[in-house]
């Protein structure tokens, strides 16, 4: 799966994790972009579109403030492991920025 919305990037092949998707940035910054962090903010994408072009802003200073980042789904419990890096949950972009979309899935009302 190609992301998009990291397109100006450099990819970075990383023999190590082929399954998540790295990039340089112009800079040589590296970053990680693991498959739950991309699906958060595909929603983003979906319900706030008209904010996006923020959320993708703010992800490029955080790789440049820091320049090692993961952005995993979950910091406890992250696809990859690297000394050195910092690690970013969607939510610690989007809510800074006063972005929120509410979940308001639920279970089913059927029982068994």
């Amino acid at each position: 799966m190609d992301y998009v919305e990291f397109n100006k990037y450099k990819v970075y092949e990383d023999e190590d994790n082929k399954l998540v998707h790295a990039y340089l940035d112009e800079e040589g910054n590296l970053f990680y972009v693991e498959p739950g962090f991309y699906s958060g903010l595909e929603g983003f994408a979906e319900k706030r579109p008209e904010r996006f072009d923020e959320i993708m802003e703010e992800i490029d200073k955080i790789v440049k403030q820091y320049h090692k980042v993961i952005f995993t789904a979950d910091f406890e419990n992250p696809w990859i492991d690297r000394e050195g890096f910092i690690y970013r949950e969607i939510l610690d972009i989007t809510d800074p920025l006063n972005i929120y979309v509410e979940d308001k899935s639920r279970g089913s009302d059927y029982g068994d």
